[in-house]
């Protein structure tokens, strides 16, 4: 929009109305009526001249884009800086003072307003205007009460049905954070809006993107993956975090920074590791996925070698929980299949181990070494001789502390495979283990027998008799050697025998 120059000295140009220092009250006014010679206006009256002077300023504003009938009209009065305005998802922080149409006194004003445009926090108007500006512009709006406040007014300050005019000073804005810190390493800026819900049950995302470096192109692909497992797709992360927010057809671009950067850099193109980067990001729709019930067997197969390559690559970024759904889902495709082609039987089984296989290695990976073995016990059911299941259920035990059945598996392996150093290395740290834990064993309970005697002697010399205290290096009589029970026996024969005869049974217990 160009900006329209404005020379103060030219009546006509309406300087002071349209930079809205109407702060005249009514007591000037009274005088230059009395000055003039004129009546005084009444309440009404006033109102009307106010209205014809912003009837005016209305006619020489320019239409805002997107806004219907004239809704919104503009008025530029001082430039800003840049060539790039904010868009939807952008957050912006103005400085605004608004007025009523009918009543130019009534304005209402703040210090600082933030807010982010397409949510709605704000009246419309607003956010269509404010899209039109660059940082550090002064511009006024004419607001129709369909972009204002509407029916309902903002009581008491806005009447229903209010038409508005308001100065607004766009002072920054940034594009969308969309980082999981909310740390500015990922940033978007939405060219196209799109429309409809992106979380389908049961559906995957089609994506193309394209990859800028200094507006150099280093990467262009086109994609279908579930939502929230693009990685496994072997798309960036920073993307795949983006999408979260995405809606169907939406068009945006993606500043990325930080770790979320070039990941390895290129020295063809000369993109050190880290750098800064954008993509654009086009999300073009959601493809239904059939239901594992609904495929033929030759669906399954297909779908299970997409599924496999998925787990693969989330397995080698580390997602294993991840990587575990999808093996298993190549499981639920080829697991129990009747009336599969017998030519592909020799596929199938080795899809399945291999799921197995994989599943047992995620969760040696994450320590749940009950289910790695019971997915390696599955393999040796159907491939007893298996080295990498014997293997690895022999390091689940191992790491369970179950030392003694791990090495029996890495013997098994030995036997069968004398050429594994992994398996004779696993024998010997079990070993280790074992006698390591039998020493610490004996040490405990050595300790704890010779602290028991020790406490015994302790308290068998300071025990009190009817006599006095036992002395070290006096020899015991036989007399001293009786117990403080057979004592009490002897002192009250019928009574304290049966207290014996109690203590004793309750010993036995």
């Amino acid at each position: 929009m160009a900006e329209k120059k404005l020379n103060p000295g030219d009546p006509k140009t309406n300087y002071c109305v349209l930079k809205l220092k109407i702060d005249c009250d009514e007591k000037s006014d009274e005088q230059n009526d009395s000055k003039s010679g004129r009546r005084k206006m009444s309440k009404k009256e006033r109102r009307k001249a106010e209205r014809k002077k912003f009837s005016s300023m209305v006619v020489e504003m320019e239409d805002v884009p997107l806004a219907r009938n004239g809704g919104v009209k503009k008025q530029m009065m001082r430039s800003g800086n840049g060539d790039s305005s904010p868009g939807l998802g952008d957050k912006v922080w103005i400085h605004y003072i608004g007025w009523l149409m009918d009543d130019a006194k009534s304005g209402f004003s703040t210090e600082k307003v933030e807010f982010v445009i397409g949510r709605g926090s704000v009246i419309e108007g607003w956010e269509l205007g404010v899209t039109t500006m660059k940082k550090g512009e002064l511009s006024m709006f004419f607001i129709h009460p369909n972009y204002a406040y509407g029916e309902a007014g903002f009581p008491p300050k806005v009447p229903p049905h209010a038409s508005m005019m308001f100065e607004i000073e766009l002072i920054d804005w940034e594009p969308e954070d969309l980082s999981p810190t909310e740390d500015g390493k990922i940033l978007r800026k939405i060219i196209w809006k799109g429309e409809g819900p992106l979380r389908i049950p049961g559906s995957e995302i089609k994506v193309k993107y394209t990859g800028y470096y200094k507006d150099c192109i280093f990467e262009e692909n086109l994609k279908q993956f579930p939502l929230g497992e693009g990685i496994c797709a072997g798309i960036p992360e920073s993307i795949d975090i983006a999408l979260q927010e995405f809606h169907l057809g939406e068009k945006s671009m993606l500043f990325m920074s930080g770790k979320y950067g070039h990941p390895t850099g290129c020295e063809e193109l000369k993109i050190p590791p880290g750098a800064d980067i954008k993509y654009e990001v086009t999300l073009l729709g959601v493809v239904k996925v059939k239901e594992v019930f609904e495929m033929n067997t030759d669906q399954k197969l297909a779908r299970a070698k997409v599924v496999k390559e998925r787990g693969v690559n989330l397995y080698k970024v580390g997602q294993y929980k991840a990587a575990v759904k999808q093996f298993k889902c190549v499981l639920q495709c080829l697991e129990k299949e009747p009336g599969a082609d017998p030519q592909t039987a020799d596929i199938r089984k080795e899809l399945v181990k291999s799921a197995y296989l994989n599943i047992s290695l995620c969760h040696l990976k994450t320590k749940q070494y009950s289910e790695c073995s019971k997915y390696c016990g599955k393999v040796l059911a159907m491939d007893p001789v298996n080295e990498k299941a014997l293997y690895r259920r022999a390091q689940a035990k191992m790491l369970f502390n179950d030392c003694s059945e791990a090495v029996k598996d890495f013997n098994k392996v030995i036997e069968l495979y004398p050429e594994n150093r992994a398996a004779r290395h696993g024998v010997k740290t079990c070993l280790e283990r074992m006698k390591q834990f039998n020493s610490k064993e004996k040490n405990i309970y050595g300790n704890m027998f010779d602290k028991f005697v020790k406490q015994d002697e302790e308290k068998l010399k300071l025990m009190k008799t009817e006599t006095g205290v036992w002395e070290d290096g006096k020899k015991d009589s036989k007399d001293d050697c009786k117990s403080e029970t057979q004592r009490l026996i002897e002192r009250n024969d019928d009574f304290l025998r049966d207290a014996n005869v109690i203590e004793l049974s309750n010993t036995a217990l």
